[in-house]
């Protein structure tokens, strides 16, 4: 929530200091590879390992710009997935978490006239489930919300290019990679299925960390002030 309280007292100061600002509408999408870093799992060797994971995220995106400055915040719904491979007995297994998520990106980002664009923020994180699959080995499939945290954070940086489709038109395309790291910790089980906060499998309590590198894409819709005020 403090990331909500600082994006808003952000836009209120940029609303004040000019009345000439453009508002963007955005409608997204965000393909991922995505990953739930531990040290107890990295630890385990051949047992457990990570695995490619890949997942998406689909919502709406609002943003105050004044020149090359802008704030703006989102409203995503996806998942992010986390993989594992490993060896238990002599006998090979595969497994995966599906998280279902609602995210809230906050980023300020700075734009030149070409539309290319560099950004810094911050995310939170809803977890609204939390499946766990294991294939292999024993096959199973179990609900793991409750040894996930209700909610945790990333810090995030990106870039790439938002461009107008045609000059006359307010309505434009955005393309860009942005990557995230964990600064709060997501909790939750190992590639077994087993709690990482169970003391007994693992004295020595690490933190996760949710990891995810990703294309953002989307359509903008702009309104500009000053082009309104001016007659156009």
């Amino acid at each position: 929530m403090k990331f909500i309280y600082s994006f808003l007292f952000i836009a209120s100061f940029v609303s004040t200091s000019t009345a000439q600002l453009g508002f963007d509408i955005a409608a997204k999408g965000q393909f991922n590879s995505t990953w739930l870093f531990n040290q107890n799992i990295s630890d385990q060797g051949k047992e457990q390992d990570y695995a490619p994971s890949w997942g998406s995220n689909y919502g709406l995106g609002f943003g105050l710009r004044m020149g090359f400055f802008s704030v703006g915040l989102e409203t995503n719904f996806g998942g992010h997935n986390a993989e594992y491979t490993g060896e238990i007995l002599s006998q090979s297994y595969t497994s995966m978490v599906n998280l279902k998520t609602f995210q809230l990106p906050i980023y300020l980002r700075f734009q030149n006239k070409g539309g290319a664009y560099f950004e810094l923020g911050a995310q939170y994180n809803k977890i609204r489930s939390a499946l766990y699959t294991r294939e292999g080995l024993f096959p199973t499939a179990s609900d793991k919300s409750g040894d996930y945290a209700k909610s945790y954070s990333n810090a995030f940086i990106g870039f790439g290019i938002n461009r107008k489709i045609l000059k006359s038109v307010p309505l434009g395309i955005i393309f860009g990679l942005r990557l995230q790291y964990g600064i709060k910790d997501a909790k939750g089980v190992d590639a077994y299925g087993n709690s990482l906060s169970n003391s007994l499998l693992y004295p020595d309590y690490h933190k996760t960390r949710a990891a995810a590198a990703g294309l953002n894409f989307g359509f903008v819709y702009t309104i500009d002030t000053k082009e309104k005020e001016s007659g156009y």
